[in-house]
């Protein structure tokens, strides 16, 4: 058994106001796509997958602070006055940034009083890569828990108008696109024995986490199938795996409909199908429940320990992977607890 464990874990998406209905709703293909309160360029409706509970009318760094909110008391109820370290992202590009981190920051003092916050703008691969200190945080006894989290929403005019105006907004016009979402997740890491006196089930643990650097990004012509960066960090996360001959029966993935990220990923799979066992499961939420930015990889970590709590999963080792429009990739390799 690992020494250190995802104790809790929560989420808010468009499928579901918390983790388990959010994986079983994914779990039985429940999509999300609805006709949006959001018009593009023409004024014309769009599709989105956006959460219906939050207030139309909330925009930007107060919509950000809304959704976070539910699933990072959900993650942290057992913890909440133990000094822990939190890390959120929100995206590069997100709209109100500052604002949204110094929103998210208050958020975060206010639900965990002893804990220290920081909140930064890595987009998808920020919580992946917040994971190697989280670890030694908690292996070196500095902390006794560690929070990592992701918030991102597309709900707000200045952030379609941006798709609209970079070509990646999804219509029936516009396939190599990304359908707009919304989404918050957190995780709880806690060393196993502290989270046993706590009375709490020991779901998933991190069995390798890798990091890597595209070429290739939204605003040059590099060649999406290089696929170094991707490539590097699968093959950095899956080493322990490589080592004892385990291999991986779930794939998760922040995929959209986007070609060129296709392309990585198909080069990547290739490349990867020596710690690939078989039968293996792939899946995308984002082509279901709209673009996950900065949520994606503590989503798949939630969805992964929901889904061994409650005996569904497909295996017991899961590969999510993810990344960012700056060309940073992250891979992490999960295993039932």
């Amino acid at each position: 058994m690992s020494a250190i464990t995802v104790a809790r874990v929560g989420a808010k998406t468009a499928v579901g106001l918390n983790a388990q209905q959010t994986g079983f709703l994914l779990r039985a293909g429940f999509p999300a796509m609805a006709e949006a309160p959001l018009a593009n360029a023409a004024g014309e409706a769009i599709t989105m997958a956006f959460v219906p509970t939050i207030d139309g009318r909330l925009v930007g760094a107060e919509r950000l602070a809304a959704l976070a909110r539910a699933p990072l008391e959900e993650a942290v109820a057992p913890v909440r006055d133990v000094a822990a370290e939190v890390y959120v992202a929100i995206d590069e590009g997100c709209v109100e940034g500052p604002l949204s981190i110094a929103l998210l920051e208050a958020l975060v003092k206010r639900v965990t009083p002893a804990a220290k916050v920081a909140v930064e703008a890595r987009g998808e691969a920020g919580p992946g890569a917040f994971l190697p200190a989280a670890i030694r945080a908690l292996e070196t006894r500095r902390v006794d828990a560690v929070v990592i989290g992701g918030v991102h929403s597309d709900h707000d005019p200045r952030a379609i108008a941006a798709l609209e105006a970079s070509g990646r907004l999804f219509s029936r016009d516009n396939l190599d696109a990304r359908i707009p979402g919304e989404a918050a997740a957190f995780f709880l890491l806690m060393r196993t024995a502290d989270a046993a006196r706590l009375k709490l089930t020991s779901i998933a643990h991190v069995i390798g986490v890798g990091t890597g650097r595209e070429r290739a990004r939204p605003d040059n012509d590099e060649l999406a199938y290089e696929a170094t960066g991707l490539t590097a960090a699968v093959r950095q996360a899956t080493e322990p795996l490589a080592a004892d001959g385990r291999t991986v029966g779930w794939i998760l993935t922040d995929l959209t409909g986007e070609m060129r990220r296709q392309y990585e990923w198909q080069s990547v799979f290739v490349r990867a199908q020596k710690v690939l066992g078989k039968p293996y499961l792939i899946e995308s939420p984002a082509q279901r429940i709209g673009y996950l930015g900065a949520a994606a990889t503590p989503l798949f970590v939630a969805m992964a320990a929901t889904a061994w709590k409650h005996g569904y999963a497909p295996s017991p080792i899961a590969l999510a992977m993810a990344g960012n429009d700056g060309g940073d990739r992250v891979a992490v390799v999960l295993g039932k607890q």
